[in-house]
């Protein structure tokens, strides 16, 4: 029971830590310009959304992208408000690039 409390705690305050900050890889992944998302595919597009969010350590939505990058670390929160502001604009844009391409399934 202790321990299942203190990694609870642990990740409570992981998730505080996390909480505004922005990683390098995210932050490189963010500064791709408009253009080159439009150049995309919609699985580039889901690709890049969902490493977007893994890398700030939101859960994954499906079993696909838990697959596709949370087979070596764990998530911190369900909710993309654990992102900094900067990182969900960027999700933003990437959804309306995605949606005016009709792409059915970008995160």
């Amino acid at each position: 029971m202790r321990g299942r409390i203190r990694s609870c705690l642990a990740l409570a305050l992981l998730g505080l830590c996390l909480t505004g900050f922005t990683s390098p890889e995210q932050q490189r992944n963010i500064s791709r310009p408009e253009q080159e998302l439009q150049q995309m595919t919609c699985s580039q597009l889901w690709y890049l959304g969902e490493k977007i969010r893994a890398d700030g350590g939101v859960c994954p939505r499906d079993d696909r992208a838990r697959q596709a990058f949370f087979r070596n670390r764990t998530c911190v929160s369900q909710d993309e408000r654990v992102l900094v502001g900067e990182v969900k604009a960027y999700l933003a844009a990437l959804r309306g690039i995605a949606t005016a391409k009709g792409c059915p399934d970008v995160p």
